[in-house]
């Protein structure tokens, strides 16, 4: 396998680039016996094994440190929505909880949508009364709350 070695000029030390196998590439500092970055056609991993694109991604906000290899990625998420909304009517003064899963919400003109950290002791407004937002419920957390004189409908469209 082919390789080519050179020295640093700031650092002194020797650095190789090589084949590791068919495909595939790696930066070593030799003087430390450091694997610097390892390379093939479909990814370049730092010398802590992380994915340059993910690491890139999460500096480019500020972070710092990169996130993991197995962390969710934009390119990854492909969207699809029900094909109606699904109507739920919520009685005067009555709440309803939403069912586990990923909306886009619209509330009746009374009614909000609200979320508890605490179990349901406390619970704070996340969309207004007559909003629109994007939900994630867990089943049991996240809530319609018609604050109105009269039942009304509020709307969910999953997004799977």
């Amino acid at each position: 396998m082919a390789e080519i070695s050179f020295d640093g000029g700031a650092s002194g030390n020797k650095f190789t680039l090589r084949e590791t196998t068919s495909g595939e590439v790696e930066i070593v500092n030799e003087t430390t016996n450091t694997v610097l970055l390892e390379a093939d056609t479909t990814s370049v991993k730092d010398a802590g094994g992380v994915q340059l694109s993910s690491h890139a991604s999460r500096h480019a906000y500020g972070g710092a440190d990169a996130l993991a290899d197995d962390a969710l990625q934009y390119r990854q998420i492909k969207v699809v929505l029900a094909t109606s909304e699904t109507t739920v009517n919520v009685g005067a003064g009555s709440t309803q909880v939403i069912s586990e899963g990923v909306y886009y919400v619209r509330c009746g003109a009374n009614t909000t949508v609200e979320y508890s950290t605490d179990g349901g002791t406390t619970w704070v407004t996340l969309i207004s009364a007559g909003g629109i937002g994007l939900v994630f419920s867990d089943g049991s957390n996240v809530r319609f709350n018609n604050a109105g004189a009269g039942a009304e409908n509020s709307y969910t469209l999953a997004i799977q």
